[in-house]
């Protein structure tokens, strides 16, 4: 049998009805009070306008609750599949820090978030966050750790994106847009992998955006 929330009183005004509300029993009782917040605040919000309409309102304040209580299952496969992607991509891949970028020139600069800092807000790199780190992707520098020249090109195609990992696997995986002919005929490759094809490249892109979907 599930618990109520109804023995749990939020306020103490004595001209409440108390509504007695059963939860499965499994429910995690630290979410228990911003529920029974919840449910007072829908109740309230459907029953303000009156109760000719009572019928109305009850089954509009079981669509609110339901919402409040269950999860969007496909916003949570999306994110899963999402992460997933970026595990793939961050595990295939060649990162870079901040860090390890100042030490690969040929005069650090005293300050070690320089020059990649000042490379991205010039928009001539991109970076990415994962484990609460920020990434730059290798194949964005020349052998002297220097900045493609085409990669400002790309970004500046690309505009303003406020997930970066949408840029990096647009990147990442083979774009059916960008060929070469292989032993058994043409195969897609990776726009990382063809960055001295400058047209094919900013082709592609302008007719593909890519897709997190590995």
């Amino acid at each position: 049998m599930g618990s109520s929330i109804a023995d749990q009183p939020s306020g103490t005004a004595t001209d409440t009805i108390l509504l007695g509300v059963n939860i499965p029993k499994d429910t995690d009782p630290a979410i228990l009070p911003s529920l029974r917040q919840g449910i007072e605040q829908a109740v309230s919000l459907v029953m303000s306008s009156g109760r000719t309409e009572i019928f109305a309102q009850a089954d509009q304040l079981a669509g609110l609750v339901t919402g409040l209580i269950e999860p969007d299952l496909g916003l949570i496969e999306e994110r899963l599949r999402r992460l997933e992607t970026i595990k793939k991509m961050f595990r295939e891949g060649e990162w870079l820090t901040s860090e390890m970028l100042n030490r690969l020139q040929p005069e650090p600069p005293a300050n070690k978030s320089h020059p990649a800092s000042d490379w991205k807000r010039r928009g001539r790199i991109f970076s990415v966050s994962f484990g609460g780190k920020e990434y730059f992707a290798r194949y964005q520098f020349d052998t002297l750790y220097q900045p493609l020249p085409i990669i400002r090109d790309i970004l500046k195609a690309f505009g303003p994106v406020a997930d970066s990992w949408k840029i990096a696997a647009w990147f990442h995986f083979p774009n059916g847009w960008i060929a070469e002919t292989g032993p058994h005929g043409p195969r897609a490759v990776a726009p990382k992998d063809a960055l001295d094809r400058q047209r094919d490249v900013l082709s592609a892109l302008e007719r593909s955006q890519g897709s997190y979907e590995a």
